[in-house]
């Protein structure tokens, strides 16, 4: 039997999670029809050889080729753009799954019903992993369907899976705010938090070539293990999908307890 607490979340949400899915595809498809046009990618290509070392790291542009779709997309969509739309999907959803309700009012009825804390945080996840999976998704749909219409090369197997990577990094995103949530109860204080985080972990990452010492510690950085191999062109990497599932897992656990203690406002 599904959980009640994800169909609850589910029905609460799937309008959001239809414009967000339908909104995300119809961004990622807009960019993907512009490769066609050769000599805006020769222009963007003089652009990025014009740029200073540091301007080029930003955007993942050192090495890669954005005369190809792979290196095209590289640098429009999955640098930037993927990872930020993710990312506002699962921060949206992950602060209104615990502080959200708690500051609404309406945690007193969810807690009314006989179900244990702690499951209400795992079927919470649960909806979350579900939310961002169904963005992916879309947006995986919108890019495969443009690719066939403008009949470009496209492997989309290597797509799916920096799009894999892309939802666990929005995933560990979107559960360090759930944390957070059940930590202090302020939906805005989490949410805030976890997006001053997700921007540090880019900047870790993407200043890490150039800053000797930074180097050291891009691992840290969820950044790194979602584009640091270059899965649009290597595939997914197991272990670092790994180190971000586990981020997530992690930072499940922090929420499961912190909501388990506290002296809930409800």
């Amino acid at each position: 039997m599904v959980p009640s607490v994800v169909v609850k979340v589910l029905h609460d949400q799937w309008r959001a999670v239809a414009i967000w899915t339908v909104l995300s595809g119809m961004f990622a498809a807009f960019y993907l029809s512009l490769y066609p046009s050769i000599g805006a990618v020769e222009e963007m290509r003089r652009l990025l050889e014009a740029m200073p070392p540091a301007l080029r790291a930003l955007f993942a542009a050192e090495g890669v080729d954005i005369g190809t779709p792979a290196g095209y997309l590289n640098v429009e969509l999955f640098t930037f753009v993927v990872p930020l739309l993710v990312l506002a999907v699962a921060l949206t959803a992950a602060g209104a799954a615990t502080a959200g309700e708690e500051e609404r009012g309406t945690l007193e009825l969810l807690l009314a019903n006989p179900v244990r804390r702690w499951r209400i945080v795992v079927e919470k996840f649960a909806a979350l992993a579900i939310v961002t999976a169904a963005v992916v998704a879309g947006i995986w749909v919108a890019l495969a369907l443009t690719a066939a219409l403008a009949d470009i090369d496209l492997a989309l197997d290597r797509v799916a899976a920096a799009l894999a990577s892309a939802g666990l990094l929005g995933l560990g995103g979107g559960t360090l705010a759930m944390a957070l949530g059940a930590l202090t109860g302020s939906r805005m204080l989490s949410i805030g938090i976890a997006l001053v985080a997700s921007v540090a972990g880019f900047f870790v990452n993407a200043l890490g070539p150039l800053v000797e010492w930074l180097d050291d510690w891009r691992w840290v950085s969820p950044h790194y293990h979602y584009i640091g191999y270059d899965p649009l062109a290597n595939g997914l990497d197991l272990t670092h999908a790994a180190v971000l599932a586990l981020l997530s897992l992690a930072f499940l656990a922090v929420a499961v307890v912190a909501f388990e203690r506290r002296d809930l406002h409800a």
